[in-house]
């Protein structure tokens, strides 16, 4: 009996994930970080709503120690892990001095900004360990480099910031 198109090609997609396991973990990867990179607008909002500044340097601290411990339970050196984040949280803080910046220009800001303390930040807690287990399943290598760059679509990230962001991820496993 024939197989129909659609039956054949889910049988190799799942004969390609079983002979390759990690290779689909880079694209999950790639799309968390661009998932948690896409809450600084409202992080921005909130914080200009709220008249706090961008940068945080004691929230910092908790997540940079968090990742580390979350790092070493998954097997990662702390301290490439916490490289990673930092970049991270320098990407963030671009991306929310750029929406300000905006929003000072005239640009229209948002009108219902979610609460950072209850709303967003569990979110970026959420992906920020989503992340650190899918570092552990699967290194980053430099090829990835073209994918990575695709995958970040999030607005007001800099060519900088996504060059920082993937040298951290390509030295989390060295």
């Amino acid at each position: 009996m024939l197989k129909s198109i659609p039956q054949t090609a889910l049988a190799v997609s799942l004969l390609a994930a079983t002979v390759t396991p990690g290779w689909a973990a880079p694209d999950k990867l790639f799309g968390a970080i661009n998932e948690r990179l896409s809450f600084m607008q409202s992080v921005a909002a909130w914080k200009a709503d709220n008249d706090k500044p961008v940068e945080d340097l004691p929230r910092e601290k908790v997540v940079l120690d968090a990742a580390r411990e979350k790092a070493v339970e998954n097997g990662l050196s702390a301290d490439n892990v916490t490289l990673f984040f930092q970049a991270q949280i320098d990407a963030a803080k671009d991306i929310q001095t750029c929406w300000i910046e905006r929003w000072e220009s005239g640009e229209a800001r948002p009108q219902n900004v979610p609460d950072l303390i209850k709303d967003v930040r569990p979110e970026l807690l959420r992906l920020g360990n989503e992340i650190l287990t899918l570092l552990a399943e699967s290194p980053v290598e430099a090829s990835d480099q073209q994918a990575f760059t695709e995958a970040l679509t999030v607005e007001c990230l800099s060519d900088g910031s996504k060059s920082a962001l993937f040298e951290g991820l390509v030295d989390v496993h060295d």
